[in-house]
């Protein structure tokens, strides 16, 4: 993140946590990950079912995939700008849920494989639902071991049928293994047509605290940044396809110290503004019998 020398200061958090890991500081890699955003993990780009109707119901089983011109997360690729593809499963009895993702990536020292384990709580009171839940990141095979949990609560309220507005609080006490806390809170709001077409964006701040000194590289603020997103959405039957812009504040500098990639002569294009389009499909157990 930041550079040693005139390196100390842009070692990357994976550079440092290979850094820390090769020097012992950190245990070795031993099989963990997302999601997303993130470079850390990332919420990956497959399509999260909607929250069911009757908080009451029972046992059911969500499964998605989705293929996407570029896995981007908050605000920057974790595929280098290459097609992304992604899976998951998820249970759900009454309010509560589990899931698993699996995405491709394209990081430096990092397996080509994310996952995501996440658990949580989702009760819907009327037109408000309250999604509470914990996620952990990881990228199994790795050389090195950035595995965290990160916590969040992402309640949202339908004003009207079609119009749906919500917020969300992310928090990570050990980003990336970097010794930095992260937080990430957003806004967003969707509305659907009768056409199956929707609308949707989000708006957030990304933010970091100081990353551990170790024997070789001194502490460092991890850099803040704006990201937001908006895009529009097709949905027939149980396909989705969305076509989304992407970008944030970050300079070709600060998307080095935070992703890793490109050099630290001239910064990174990893976090450049991107129009992204995602083919996404879901289907509930439930709805198959």
């Amino acid at each position: 993140m930041k550079r040693l020398t005139a390196q100390k200061r842009t070692l990357r958090p994976l550079a440092r946590a290979f850094i820390v890991a090769a020097c012992g500081i950190v245990p070795a890699a031993a099989a963990a990950e997302e999601a997303d955003s993130a470079t850390p993990p990332a919420p990956s780009t497959t399509a999260r079912p909607e929250p069911a109707k009757d908080s009451a119901s029972s046992f059911d089983v969500n499964f998605g995939a989705s293929l996407t011109s570029d896995y981007n997360y908050r605000g920057y690729t974790l595929s280098d700008h290459l097609p992304s593809a992604s899976t998951n499963i998820e249970a759900t009895y009454k309010s509560f849920f589990v899931g698993i993702n699996a995405a491709s990536v394209q990081m430096p020292m990092l397996s080509q494989i994310q996952m995501t384990n996440y658990a949580g709580f989702r009760p819907v009171f009327g037109s408000l639902t309250v999604e509470t839940g914990i996620a952990y990141f990881s990228y199994p095979g790795s050389m090195i071991d950035i595995s965290y949990p990160e916590a969040y609560i992402a309640p949202s309220y339908a004003l009207t049928p079609k119009l749906k507005i919500g917020a969300s609080a992310y928090y990570a006490p050990d980003y990336s293994r970097t010794g930095a806390w992260e937080n990430y809170d957003s806004i967003n709001a969707k509305y659907t047509f009768d056409s199956g077409l929707s609308v949707s964006g989000e708006l957030g701040r990304q933010s970091f605290g100081t990353a551990n000194a170790t024997a070789i590289a001194a502490a460092y603020k991890i850099p803040d940044y704006t990201y937001w997103n908006f895009g529009v959405s097709y949905a027939y039957k149980a396909l989705t396809f969305d076509l989304r812009y992407f970008a944030t504040t970050l300079s070709k500098q600060s998307c080095f110290l935070i992703t890793g990639t490109g050099n630290a002569g001239i910064g990174s294009n990893g976090c450049a503004p991107a129009v992204i389009g995602t083919l996404s499909w879901n289907v509930n157990l439930s709805g198959l019998k």
